[in-house]
C-alpha cells in the first residue's frame, strides 16, 4: 500500500511550441508537437515517484489507446496504479498546450473521463499505510468526483497520522470556491499561485487574501507559487519569501504540479516548512529544464547539486537555513 496516494485528473497532453500566441482569429505554426501523459496530480504523483516516495493514484481514464500509453507511463515512472478506474463510454481527458519561445504556456482542457470518478469505487484498504493524500481542486468541478474528495477527507480524518494537501487551479478558484472555502479546515496546507490566493481572497491583494484565508477561513498553512519570483509561504503570523532557483527555463508546462510534489515530500519526511517551500522551489525549477512537464526527469540527486550550488547565494542569504537543513537531509539519504 503507497505511502502517499495522489487523486486528480489523468490527461494526455498536446503539446505545441509556437514561436508566440496569436491575435484572435489569426493563427500559429508550432515548431514541434509532442504527446506526453499529464494532469496537474498525475505530475505530482510522477515527481514524487521520481524522488524515491512510495505513491499510488485514483484517477478515470477512457478505455481508449490513450488510456493504456498514460497508464504504462505512469508505472514506468513507479506510481502505483491498481486503483486507476477506467469508463466504458466517456475519452480520457486531454489537454491542448501551446508554449511559446519565453517557456510560458496557453492550456486548453477536455476533462472527459476524469469527470466520472466515482467514490464507491474507492477501496478504504488501499489508504491503510498512506500518510498523505493530495488533491487537485479540479476534482471539486465535477459531482461525481467531488464525492471522491469527500471520501478522502473522511477517510484521512479517521487515520491519526494522514495529512492532506490541496492545489489550486484558477478555474476551481473561479468556479468551485464555496466548496474551497468550506473544506479548508480539514486540509493541512494548500498550494496555490498568487492569481489563485486572490480569487479566493475575494480579489484582495495577496498578503490581505493570506490573512483572510488563515484567520478568517481557518486554512492552516498556504504556500503560494510566484513563479520565476519563487514562493511565499505563510502559516498563523508567519511570511516567508523564498527566491527561485537559477535555472535554464525551456517549459513552465507542470512546473507548479513538480513544486507540490516537493513541498509534500519534505513534510511527509519531517522537513520545516521553511525547507518545505525551498525544496517546492528546487523540485519546480528543476522541472522546468525540460521540454513538456518535466517532472519525469526529476532525481534526488540532481535536486541536491541544485540545492549545494545556491547555499551561498546571496539572494538565499535571509532563507539560508532551509538550504542548509535540505542539504542534510539529502546528505543523510544519498
Amino acid at each position: 500500500m503507497p505511502d502517499i496516494v495522489v487523486m486528480g485528473d489523468i490527461n494526455v497532453d498536446v503539446i505545441f511550441t509556437i514561436p508566440a500566441y496569436p491575435l484572435p482569429g489569426n493563427e500559429a505554426i508550432a515548431t514541434t508537437v509532442q504527446l506526453h501523459t499529464g494532469g496537474s496530480a498525475v505530475n505530482t504523483a510522477i515527481a514524487l515517484a521520481k524522488m524515491d516516495m512510495n505513491v499510488g493514484f485514483i484517477g478515470r481514464v477512457g478505455s481508449d489507446p490513450l488510456a493504456n500509453q498514460v497508464i504504462a507511463d505512469l508505472q514506468s515512472a513507479g506510481v502505483d496504479c491498481s486503483q486507476v478506474q477506467v469508463d466504458p463510454k466517456v475519452s480520457t481527458g486531454m489537454i491542448f498546450i501551446a508554449v511559446t519561445e519565453d517557456g510560458e504556456r496557453t492550456m486548453f482542457g477536455a476533462r472527459g473521463a476524469n469527470s466520472f470518478t466515482q467514490a464507491r469505487e474507492i477501496d478504504p484498504k488501499y489508504f491503510a499505510s498512506c500518510r498523505w493524500i493530495h488533491l487537485s481542486s479540479y476534482s471539486f468541478l465535477a459531482h461525481h468526483q467531488y464525492e471522491t474528495i469527500l471520501s478522502a477527507l473522511d477517510i484521512a480524518e479517521n487515520s491519526p497520522y494522514t495529512r492532506v494537501s490541496l492545489d489550486i487551479g484558477t478555474e476551481p478558484a473561479i468556479r468551485a470556491r464555496a466548496r474551497i472555502l468550506e473544506l479548508l479546515p480539514r486540509i493541512d496546507v494548500i498550494l496555490p499561485n498568487e492569481t489563485e490566493v486572490t480569487l479566493l481572497g475575494s480579489g484582495l491583494p495577496v498578503d490581505d487574501s493570506l490573512a483572510f484565508l488563515l484567520n478568517g477561513q481557518g486554512a492552516n498553512a498556504v504556500v503560494t507559487k510566484r513563479g520565476r519570483k519563487g514562493c511565499l509561504l505563510a502559516v498563523g503570523d508567519k511570511r516567508v519569501a523564498f527566491p527561485s532557483f537559477e535555472v535554464d527555463v525551456k517549459d513552465s508546462t507542470g512546473a507548479g504540479d513538480s513544486f507540490n510534489a516537493g513541498v509534500v515530500l519534505a513534510r511527509l519526511v519531517g522537513l520545516s516548512w521553511e525547507a518545505s517551500a525551498a525544496l517546492g522551489n528546487a523540485l519546480g525549477g528543476l522541472s522546468t529544464t525540460q521540454q513538456g512537464a518535466g517532472a519525469a526527469s526529476l532525481s534526488r540527486a540532481a535536486v541536491a547539486r541544485m540545492v549545494e550550488k545556491h547555499l551561498f547565494k546571496s539572494e538565499w542569504s535571509p532563507v539560508r537555513s532551509a538550504l542548509e537543513e535540505l542539504t542534510a537531509y539529502f546528505e543523510g539519504i544519498l
